[in-house]
């Protein structure tokens, strides 16, 4: 759900793989040291919304330096559907919010039940949307051979292999199988020495989802860097 939001493309730009802002809207003109703050410049904007945007500046109180200023009447439907960002703190957001501080604390505090409910959901949404659009025959969810060869032969820690390993480490077979079943290439994923699902899964000694990465595709008789094979990490040999 993240990578959809402009949000994180325009934070993650070139930092991280895979990800880039529209060049065609933004051109970055800032980046701090360690990438934490970034300053874009927004492209091609019609001199008529520039010119209305100079005369319309709104300041929370005369002189003030805080001057949000105002949107041109053209954004006025987008802005209409629009849902701000909300949190706890927030006491503005007026009914609701008694069972929005309970849902808040119940994620709080079981925080993987709270990945599983959203990694359902968005599931739901998709497949809701796909029925919409795209013929059941169309194997969209399935592996391109291609995309898969390049993963698996890409060894590199990332937010992925972190996410694999603690899944399998903490047996969430069901938040893991949804996972494959969004994208089945992620089965593929392999960390910096080589690595990867079924080599953790050997280890586990877990047997359900060893099962699960064999249907997917996943090879058991692979080396990691130290040419050591899944098989070998449940002999106690590497």
């Amino acid at each position: 759900m993240m990578e959809r939001s402009l949000l994180y493309r325009l934070h993650g730009h070139q930092i991280k793989k895979g990800v880039e802002a529209d060049p065609n809207k933004w051109k970055e003109v800032y980046r701090s040291k360690y990438g934490r703050v970034r300053i874009y410049k927004i492209l091609n904007v019609a001199e008529e919304s520039k010119e209305w945007v100079k005369n319309n500046i709104i300041c929370d109180v005369p002189g003030s330096w805080f001057c949000p200023g105002a949107y041109p009447p053209g954004l006025a439907g987008i802005l209409a559907s629009k849902t701000d960002f909300a949190q706890l703190e927030d006491f503005n957001r007026g009914k609701g919010d008694e069972e929005y501080q309970r849902l808040y604390f119940e994620a709080l505090n079981n925080p993987s039940e709270a990945s599983k409910k959203a990694r359902q959901q968005e599931r739901e949404t998709k497949m809701a949307q796909a029925a919409e659009s795209v013929p059941e025959s169309s194997g969209e969810n399935e592996a391109n051979p291609k995309k898969v060869d390049e993963i698996y032969n890409t060894w590199e820690d990332t937010e992925d292999t972190t996410l694999m390993w603690n899944l399998i480490s903490n047996n969430q077979v069901e938040e893991l199988r949804m996972w494959l079943e969004d994208d089945p290439t992620s089965a593929f994923i392999r960390s910096r020495d080589g690595r990867g699902p079924m080599w953790w899964a050997f280890e586990q000694r877990n047997e359900e989802i060893t099962k699960m990465l064999m249907k997917a595709g996943v090879p058991h008789t692979d080396r990691d860097a130290k040419g050591s094979t899944p098989v070998d990490l449940l002999e106690g040999n590497a």
